[in-house]
């Protein structure tokens, strides 16, 4: 049966928890749940399956589900964090009215979201990235009591709507051009179809790519998105939404370089990272500096991807989500504990040693250092953009600032607090939120040994011939060292400036340069401002020209009364009219006689 070994029990705790009365149930249901799916993934094998959906003439539309080596993994990450999101979650949601709405909200979205990874075609695509839409929406408007998670939910649906249309668009296009939707013909077939014909549709395919993962100039509502409970975040961040975009361009690759738009993604990528790098270097909002640290890396991953890296692009894609799963679960904690948001008040989390030492393991992967697997990821692209001087300069700028930035966090935490209640509430920690982050700092390292296995385990079948990609990954010892020299440098800076106070240094004299968000923001509210006024321009003009055919409708109307009232079959009448209408000729031509 495929991935539905997998669904199955999704859906079953979605209608579960819908017909339970009692909210204590409804978390343990959703646990239950995930913990099923996760176990089902054993039983899952490799294939494809349709089921028919539509018939149109001769046409039949399918519901097609794709077990791949690429789909496998991605499966295998959602439904293994989803699990330590819903345990976390059981600890973090202490409020009885919201347990059963934030767990039938956050399984669907992990449904979703599992639907999405075995989507076969893009009609199932399409569907659960509708769905995926849908649930995010209202997790990212959760606490649906303020008005900012409210504007958030909006933001993020408005833009990703854009997206949505551009991606119905693609698939109008896709079917035009191949005949097919199913992603494994359209490649087949690429060979055979003009390049312009694929362009269009692939420029429309990445607009798409660009508003899910969070890319310039769409990449300011992920920020907004950190309104929704932070268990949310995590699994937005780590495995599931955002990182929707990127794994349709790496699935869908050579579409891109037939379609000649792959320089167009590097291109977006490159500028993304520098203004998400910056940016985060300035934001000291705790869960707002890893947001932007994750368009970092998708940024990264697309430019991976652009440049035809597929296997250092897909290794990121899986090295990311267990170290940003945990930065997000520890800021929860720290947040919890402090009743504080900005990285300048996370004190005291060493009043929990495993709380610290997990939250330094997430710290040193997401910065890039050796043995954790952040490191293996930057350097593999880092070697692998070698050839392009500039971009490989910026990805040098990008690590050693990366470095700089999340080092400010340990910086904080390293000093002690006095704070006898802050102490506690760390001690206090729920074993369920504990665990998850313990399991998962573990993982930044075990991730690291993928690297050897990847290339085998992606090729199975010759997977990696059907993407027409290398099957191999080059890691340079020489490029792995200046990573490692500039993320130290990196980390020393934030340790001098934030813990020793040897260096000062003002983040509000550099907002020109650093902080983009209110540049943005600008932009966007022109832009909305440019499009009402063009929507209530063409509103007036379809207001009038309306009025005008109606009035012309009536005259005609009344015209054809008048006449039908005249049309009475008496010839005195008509001898009447005729008298009438020959004076009236007759008028004009004596007034010119006169004159």
């Amino acid at each position: 049966m495929l991935a539905l070994v997998v669904i199955v029990p999704l859906i079953a705790a979605i209608l579960g928890i819908a017909a339970v009365k009692d909210p204590k149930k409804a978390k343990y249901i959703a646990v239950a749940g995930s913990i099923i799916s996760f176990a089902s993934v054993a039983l899952v094998g490799y294939g494809t399956a349709t089921i028919p959906w539509l018939s149109v003439g001769v046409h039949v539309f399918n519901i097609s589900i794709s077990v791949t080596p690429l789909n496998y993994l991605l499966l295998f990450l959602v439904l293994l964090v989803g699990v330590f999101v819903m345990v976390y979650s059981v600890g973090y949601m202490t409020t009885l009215s919201e347990h059963r709405r934030f767990f039938l909200e956050i399984i669907a979205f992990q449904t979703a979201m599992a639907v999405f990874a075995v989507s076969g075609n893009f009609i199932t695509l399409f569907f659960a990235w509708e769905f995926l839409s849908l649930t995010s929406y209202l997790l990212i408007g959760f606490w649906n009591h303020r008005d900012s998670a409210n504007r958030a939910a909006r933001r993020s649906l408005t833009i990703i709507f854009i997206g949505d249309l551009a991606l119905l668009g693609s698939i109008i296009m896709f079917w035009s051009a191949f005949g097919t939707l199913e992603f494994s013909s359209i490649i087949s077939m690429l060979s055979s179809v003009h390049p312009a014909g694929v362009s269009i549709a692939s420029m429309l395919l990445l607009i798409a790519i660009f508003t899910k993962s969070a890319q310039f100039p769409f990449h300011e509502w992920l920020i907004d998105a950190m309104e929704g409970p932070t268990p949310v975040s995590a699994f937005l961040h780590s495995s599931t939404m955002v990182k929707a975009g990127v794994f349709v361009a790496i699935i869908l690759a050579p579409i891109f370089y037939v379609g000649g738009t792959d320089g167009f993604m590097v291109a977006i990528g490159i500028v993304t990272a520098v203004i998400a790098t910056v940016a985060a270097a300035r934001e000291m909002h705790i869960k707002k500096v890893i947001a932007y640290s994750t368009i970092q890396e998708l940024s990264i991953m697309l430019v991976a991807a652009g440049s035809s890296f597929i296997l250092p692009a897909i290794y990121f894609f899986f090295a990311q989500t267990f170290y940003k799963a945990l930065l997000f679960f520890s800021s929860g904690v720290s947040m919890e504990s402090t009743g504080k948001e900005n990285l300048n008040d996370m004190y005291g989390l060493r009043s929990s040693k495993i709380l610290y030492a997990s939250t330094i393991f997430g710290v040193l992967s997401l910065a890039g250092f050796i043995p954790f697997s952040g490191f293996f990821a930057s350097s593999l692209i880092g070697t692998s953009l070698l050839s392009n001087t500039v971009v490989y300069a910026i990805m040098l700028g990008i690590s050693m600032l990366t470095s700089f930035y999340i080092f400010r966090w340990v910086s904080f935490q390293a000093r002690t607090t006095k704070s006898v209640e802050i102490t506690a509430n760390y001690m206090s920690t729920p074993a369920s939120m504990k665990y998850p982050i313990a399991l998962l700092a573990a993982f930044t390292l075990l991730a690291s040994a993928f690297i050897i296995y990847m290339p085998g385990f992606l090729n199975y079948g010759g997977y990696l011939n059907y993407l027409s990609i290398p099957n191999s990954v080059n890691l340079s010892i020489q490029d792995g060292i200046l990573f490692t020299i500039l993320v130290s440098a990196g980390a020393a800076l934030a340790y001098l400036v934030y813990y020793k106070n040897i260096i000062k240094f003002s983040a509000k004299s550099m907002d020109i340069f650093l902080y983009t968000r209110p540049i943005m923001n600008l932009i966007y509210r022109v832009f909305t401002m440019v499009t009402y006024g063009i929507a209530e321009g063409a509103s007036v003009f379809d207001s009038y020209l309306s009025d005008g055919f109606d009035m012309l409708g009536r005259l005609t109307y009344r015209s054809g009364y008048i006449l039908r009232r005249a049309s009475v079959g008496d010839i005195n009448m008509y001898a009447l009219i005729f008298i009438i209408g020959i004076i009236a000729l007759l008028i004009p031509f004596y007034l010119l006689v006169i004159v």
